[in-house]
């Protein structure tokens, strides 16, 4: 998993990067084929450069320690929150309740078919393609950056080499663009 997540970031860095830099359209006309280029470029270097690797390794060090730390810490927060919930806890009725339990359950259970899933999936396509059209090429990646790829708005701003006040600019031209979108589609 954590090898995917990192292929996905440094994916939309390269994206970043690829426009940023005038590779894409410049040199390659497709930009998920430019990303991915420059990407296996980047791993080939971490690879086969010892230098890039030690660099990668110790910066990769210094994050580990300092989430570790983390981690440990919301560890002993999360055994001093269940202690403290233990012992103020009481029995409530509800609790003896076995029908509430099962209407609880059943509503949290889906009912997706493969038909619905497929249904689901093209009404996705749709709307991607209509965003396309409706926003800006910047306002577009942008929205997918936020929402998509879930990155903040200081490191989409890093990657395009732009300020975070422009990326905020395009963030709300989209939005508003969206909301209008929601008011069409609900008509």
């Amino acid at each position: 998993m954590l090898s995917r997540v990192l292929s996905r970031r440094l994916l939309s860095l390269a994206k970043g990067f690829a426009v940023r830099s005038g590779i894409y359209p410049g040199n390659i006309g497709n930009l998920d084929q430019a990303a991915e280029e420059l990407s296996q470029y980047v791993w080939e270097c971490l690879v086969t450069r010892p230098g890039d690797a030690a660099h990668a390794e110790k910066l990769f060090g210094q994050l580990f320690k300092r989430r570790a730390l983390d981690f440990q810490r919301r560890l002993l927060a999360k055994k001093r929150n269940l202690q403290d919930s233990l012992d103020a806890m009481e029995r409530s009725d509800e609790d003896d309740d076995p029908d509430k339990t099962i209407r609880q359950v059943s509503a949290l259970r889906q009912h997706a078919t493969p038909a619905d899933a497929l249904a689901s999936k093209q009404e996705h396509a749709q709307i991607v393609a209509h965003l396309q059209a409706v926003l800006t090429k910047q306002e577009f990646f942008v929205y997918t950056m936020l929402f998509v790829d879930e990155m903040s708005v200081k490191d989409i701003a890093a990657a395009l080499g732009v300020s975070t006040r422009t990326i905020n600019t395009y963030k709300n031209t989209a939005l508003d663009k969206v909301a209008e979108m929601r008011k069409e589609f609900k008509q």
